[in-house]
Parts: C-alpha cells; sequence; structure tokens
C-alpha cells in the first residue's frame, strides 16, 4: 500500500470514524444514510405515488368533514326553522285569544251597562210592585 493510503487510512480511524459512530442510541451514520437516502428519495415513482395518496386521501377526509358539517347544519337548520314556525303558531294564536278577550270584555261591559240601567230604572219605580220579567228571574225560571 502506498503512503498515502496509510495517512488518509490513519487519518479516517483517527478522526472521521469516531464522529460517524458517535452517537446516543444511533451512530451517526445511520442519521446521515437516512438522509440521502431521503433526499434520493424525493422523485422516485414509488414517493409520488404515496404522496398523492395521501392526498387523496386528506381530501377525501376533508369532503367527508365537510359534507357531516354541512348535514348538521341542515339539520339544526330545519329544527330553528320549526322551532321559529311553531313560536309564530303560538303568537297567532295569542293575538286571537286577545282577540277574543276584548270582545268579551266589550259585550259584558256592555251588558254589564244595561244591569245597571235596569236597576236604576227599578231603584227609580216608587210602587213597590215587582214586574213579571223581575220575578221570573229571581225565581230561575
Amino acid at each position: 500500500m502506498s503512503a498515502a493510503f496509510t495517512v488518509v487510512a490513519a487519518l479516517f480511524r483517527k478522526w472521521v470514524l469516531p464522529i460517524l459512530v458517535f452517537g446516543i442510541t444511533l451512530p451517526v451514520w445511520v442519521f446521515i444514510a437516512a438522509g440521502i437516502w431521503l433526499w434520493v428519495d424525493k422523485g422516485s415513482a414509488v414517493r409520488l405515488a404515496v404522496d398523492k395518496a395521501v392526498t387523496q386521501l386528506v381530501a377525501g377526509a376533508q369532503m367527508e368533514a365537510l359534507q357531516a358539517e354541512l348535514t348538521e347544519q341542515r339539520r339544526l337548520r330545519a329544527w330553528s326553522d320549526g322551532k321559529a314556525e311553531e313560536a309564530s303558531k303560538i303568537a297567532a294564536d295569542e293575538r286571537a285569544a286577545r282577540v277574543t278577550l276584548e270582545t268579551a270584555l266589550t259585550q259584558t261591559e256592555a251588558e254589564k251597562k244595561e244591569a245597571e240601567d235596569d236597576l236604576a230604572a227599578l231603584q227609580a219605580r216608587d210602587d213597590g210592585l215587582v214586574d213579571q220579567q223581575l220575578l221570573d228571574s229571581l225565581h230561575n225560571r
């Protein structure tokens, strides 16, 4: 062997070999080999196919998630529309009941006024006699 090769081998054993085998759990050369493999593997057909498949898988999952969210939003919208319709129906029923109550109150006030007028007319009579209509109402006929 030549002297140059012996010098290179000695330098390799003294400086390079300790660096390459240094490591806590794995030697440094494992990391260097993995880095070179990844750098070389970037353009391979297998890597491109895997990347495409991963992209399609992620896109499909995102589409499914968006579809599920859209379905849930539609369900919530239908539920809220139903509740709004129910509240509107209740409000309409309450308005109709209020109108009916006001009509009944007006009729009651008119009947009260008529009864007060009848009472005033009876109190205005001085004969002390009871007419047939009053007598019938007292006997509950």
